[in-house]
């Protein structure tokens, strides 16, 4: 058989193969971007001493200083329906070294940052929800404000108390703060009385499992466990119902998002950019990097709610 004959069949076993690598990968759980684990499944900082690295609900990706990368937004909301309600994600408020902590860097902003961000929101009459404002939105349950956003901080990290929570009651502002309940009082992690003041101070506190493994690889028992004990843990120190999830890593499965229902949570967070906000328990957020100027984060914010 000549060459020349050779080469349909060559062309079609390429896209046969092609095809067979794309449908594996649409198979696999969702998984915002990689991360490294240690032999436990738990992220953990570096071995040199360095400050705790937020566990990486998904390692962020590079993120134009001025123009970030988002596809279509689900802006225009036809009379009659509830407008899009964009949550946003963040994990430190400090300040850090780009050069000496790359990762690190692009997890935090700075207070100063963060306080001119808030300004911005305030100035251009955006009000701010709580996870629980925006289920009882998608429920039918609530109202649904038409400039709202969502403001999200995960980890538990202390920050979220000395920096985020005195800038956020500057200008009125709430936000949903997702705890890791098994890290609750380690270095680096608020404890249990600076929780507790942030949820006295209107914000609302979510789980964010009791040891941040990724969930999609747990078996069922172990998975229950995840998610029942940190919301108990976390709702017997606040004195409240603990009605919202963060999935750790950005990991989640059909399994994992229906035991989240079950386990009593209305609504749940994810680390996709963009998206339809049709399920209270996938709901999409738009991480705000270390490296986003003011512009970018005006145009992000105005890309999805003008």
């Amino acid at each position: 058989m000549s060459m020349r004959s050779w080469l349909p069949i060559a062309l079609g076993l390429l896209l046969a193969v092609a095809l067979f690598m794309l449908t594996e990968r649409n198979r696999q759980p969702h998984v915002a971007s990689t991360g490294t684990l240690d032999g436990s499944g738990l992220y953990w900082p570096p071995a040199d001493g360095r400050d705790p690295i937020a566990p990486p609900d998904s390692r962020p990706a590079v993120v134009p200083t001025l123009m970030p990368t988002i596809g279509a937004p689900f802006t225009a909301a036809a009379p009659g329906q509830r407008p899009y309600i964009p949550i946003l994600m963040y994990h430190y408020v400090r300040s850090v070294d780009a050069g000496a902590d790359p990762i690190g860097y692009n997890l935090s902003v700075t207070p100063e940052q963060f306080s001119a961000q808030m300004d911005w929101l305030h100035a251009a009459g955006y009000a701010t929800v709580r996870l629980d404002d925006v289920a009882a939105c998608l429920r039918g349950a609530g109202p649904c404000p038409a400039r709202a956003v969502a403001l999200t901080f995960d980890d538990g990290y202390l920050d979220a108390y000395t920096s985020a929570m005195p800038i956020l009651q500057q200008y009125g502002f709430t936000a949903t703060f997702y705890v890791v309940s098994g890290f609750v009082g380690q270095p680096g992690y608020m404890n249990w009385d600076e929780i507790r003041a942030l949820r006295q101070a209107g914000m609302q506190i979510g789980a964010h499992s009791v040891t941040h493994l990724d969930l999609t690889t747990l078996g069922l028992d172990d998975l229950r466990a995840e998610l029942a004990q940190s919301g108990a843990a976390i709702a017997a120190q606040i004195g409240a119902p603990v009605l919202s999830f963060c999935y750790p890593a950005g990991r989640f499965n059909d399994t994992v998002v229906t035991v989240t229902g079950e386990a009593g949570y209305t609504s749940a967070t994810t680390t996709i950019a963009e998206g339809p906000q049709d399920n209270a328990l996938t709901l999409p957020r738009l991480r705000i990097p270390g490296d986003l100027a003011l512009d970018g984060f005006r145009w992000m914010v105005q890309a999805y709610l003008p």
